[in-house]
């Protein structure tokens, strides 16, 4: 019963001490490398998201500044538009832009102004009778009517002026100069002159429509799902990033110190008025290829600033990632994929953690099981040779007194009864392993149960130099379960008790009522004056086929089953098995069923089992 394994000659297996060799070598191997996989794949993957979503950013800014563009290039009014107020031309123009345009309701009016005697006037090009018509001032333009009516008497007095202001954010509006380009109805003699006329084409923009259609339509397009990943997008002020004309989630600000990516939208020169441009020279004393050339969307830049048009703009676009930026997207994709790769990782280390277990039992269990192939070689020898040669001695008529005949039966009785315990014993544990051995659920006196048990084993272990003690409690309460099995659990202990009990030859059993979790159980305790289980012993002494050095040392018959058996059984019947132990003072094996309900009463199986068994 108590416990080191006999040392059997059982070679391990060495291909799986080697393959497990060579994975806990490769694991931390493949974990480094999966490590710099992952942080190389991390760096790709922001390295393609910044350039796409600059690239979107670009397509953003072009969708947007090329209908800005297009309106300005294709509805700036001419001068002879402007003297004659009625112009088949640029009503072909206009209609020809407003059918191609994309987003054609972004301009809400065409404004001219120009010089008439001494006065500005403002009209408005009606398309209904393809004509200007007077409007009057108001906002936007009421705004900076003074400043067109100084730069109108710079203008006439021909005094050279820079005078540019910026147009706000949210201002409308975008100003074009007429373009000085006259040119005499028929050829004369003579050199040419050319009388400049003071104007501006103002485009008024339709910001409502800008804001409610053209930016949601243009930020679905480029930044919905890029790549599966969820952009905010923002308008505002180049000026003033704070002053937002357009945000995709109204919930969720942008950033601009951690945007992503950013552009200049509105970009057709920082200065909304091209004041300060004093009358050029005649169109003779310029290049045709100079004049040409200024006849081109030039206009609309500034002239004392040359950079690229995506260099400056009136507003700025800005892009942020929802989760806070490309670096914050970018390091929550790493480390879901650090878990991944490392989670596999941790699979593969548990993998060969469980395979090198399992290795380790079964070498163990093969082991066991040499040793109870043998033990039990050894048990059915000795009670075989017994009965034969007493069989032998009988029927050969050696043995002719009553004294020796009776004590020749009784022997051969007794090897009888341990030779069919031990083949009970074996069958026991192979029907439990199997599953097979449920037997029927009654009602049981726990007392019938330990008396069947004590009368089992006693008989059997010299009755006359055995001393048992009871200590039941009065009425204890009745449990359910299989009788015969119970029984067989109570009878191991017992057996176990005088076989390891010391000399005194003692066996104390103990009947208790208790609790477990509010559960209320039965207690039967059995205890010996044994030498005790060593403590490096206790986590084996339930485990099947084991035996210990007691046991070994001392010769004791056994095969290492019976604790197995008394665990598996009381399990089945949804109790425990505890033991406690001390040097030289002996071992206690308390086994804990859960209590029958009140009103059920014993069965007669129990007090059937002594007979059964004799």
């Amino acid at each position: 019963m108590h416990a080191t394994l006999r040392p059997v000659k059982l070679q391990k297996p060495k291909g799986t001490t080697l393959v497990t060799a060579a994975l806990l070598v490769l694991l931390p191997t493949l974990a480094v490398l999966q490590y710099q996989w992952v942080g190389e794949l991390s760096t790709a993957a922001r390295e393609r998201l910044q350039r796409n979503v600059r690239i979107a950013a670009a397509q953003f800014r072009e969708g947007f500044d090329g209908e800005i563009v297009r309106a300005a290039l294709n509805l700036q009014v001419g001068p002879g538009t402007v003297r004659e107020g009625v112009s088949e031309r640029y009503a072909d123009r206009y209609n020809t832009w407003l059918n191609t345009a994309v987003h054609p309701h972004i301009v809400s009016n065409v404004l001219v102004v120009d010089g008439d005697s001494d006065h500005l006037r403002l009209r408005r090009w009606n398309a209904d009778i393809d004509a200007l018509e007077p409007t009057d001032w108001r906002p936007p333009l009421e705004v900076w009517r003074s400043q067109i009516e100084e730069e109108y008497r710079d203008f006439k007095a021909g005094r050279m002026f820079d005078r540019r202001p910026v147009l706000r954010g949210e201002d409308s509006l975008i100003v074009v100069p007429l373009r000085n380009l006259v040119v005499p109805p028929r050829p004369t003699p003579g050199p040419q002159t050319v009388t400049p006329l003071f104007g501006f084409t103002i485009i008024e923009l339709n910001m409502p429509y800008i804001r409610e259609q053209m930016l949601p339509e243009l930020a679905s397009r480029h930044f919905t799902h890029v790549e599966g990943d969820v952009y905010r997008v923002a308008v505002t002020d180049a000026g003033d990033p704070s002053n937002v004309l357009y945000r995709s989630d109204p919930d969720a600000p942008v950033d601009p110190a951690r945007a992503d990516a950013s552009a200049a939208l509105f970009g057709i020169g920082t200065q909304a008025f091209f004041f300060g441009r004093p009358p050029r020279p005649p169109v003779e004393d310029r290049s045709p290829r100079d004049a040409g050339t200024r006849l081109r969307g030039e206009e609309l830049l500034s002239g004392a600033d040359r950079r690229r048009p995506e260099d400056f703009g009136r507003w700025q676009l800005l892009v942020q990632h929802e989760s806070g930026s490309l670096e914050a997207a970018v390091a929550r994709a790493r480390r879901q994929n650090m878990a991944i790769s490392f989670g596999v990782l941790l699979l593969l280390t548990l993998s060969v953690a469980l395979l090198a277990a399992t290795s380790r039992r079964a070498h163990r269990l093969a082991r066991q099981q040499m040793e109870f192939v043998a033990g039990v070689s050894h048990e059915l020898r000795t009670p075989v040779a017994v009965i034969r040669s007493a069989a032998e001695n009988l029927s050969h008529g050696v043995v002719d007194s009553g004294d020796r005949v009776k004590r020749y039966g009784q022997l051969l009785e007794t090897e009888a009864r341990r030779l069919g315990e031990m083949v009970e014993r074996v069958l026991q544990y192979a029907g439990i392993e199997s599953g097979l051995t449920k037997g029927a659920r009654v009602p049981l006196a726990p007392t019938e149960i330990i008396e069947g048990a004590i009368d089992s084993s006693v008989t059997l272990l010299e009755p006359e130099q055995i001393t048992v003690e009871r200590d039941f409690i009065p009425n204890p309460p009745t449990i359910v379960g299989d009788a015969v099995a119970l029984q067989s659990a109570v009878q191991n202990l017992i057996a176990n008790a005088v076989k390891y009990g010391g000399r005194d030859r003692w066996i104390g059993i103990k009947v208790e009522h208790g609790r477990q979790r509010r559960r209320p159980e039965v207690w039967i305790t059995v205890s010996d004056h044994g030498a005790g289980i060593p403590a490096s012993e206790l986590p084996h002494i339930f485990d099947p086929f084991y035996r210990g050095s007691d046991a070994v040392a001392r010769q004791i018959h056994g095969n290492g089953l019976g604790l197995s058996l008394v665990r598996q059984i009381v399990a089945a019947h949804g109790g425990r098995v505890t033991v406690t132990t001390r040097a030289g003072a002996g071992s206690s094996f308390t086994i804990a069923l859960p209590s029958a309900e009140p009103d059920q009463r014993p069965s007669a199986v129990a007090s059937q089992l002594q007979t059964t068994h004799s």
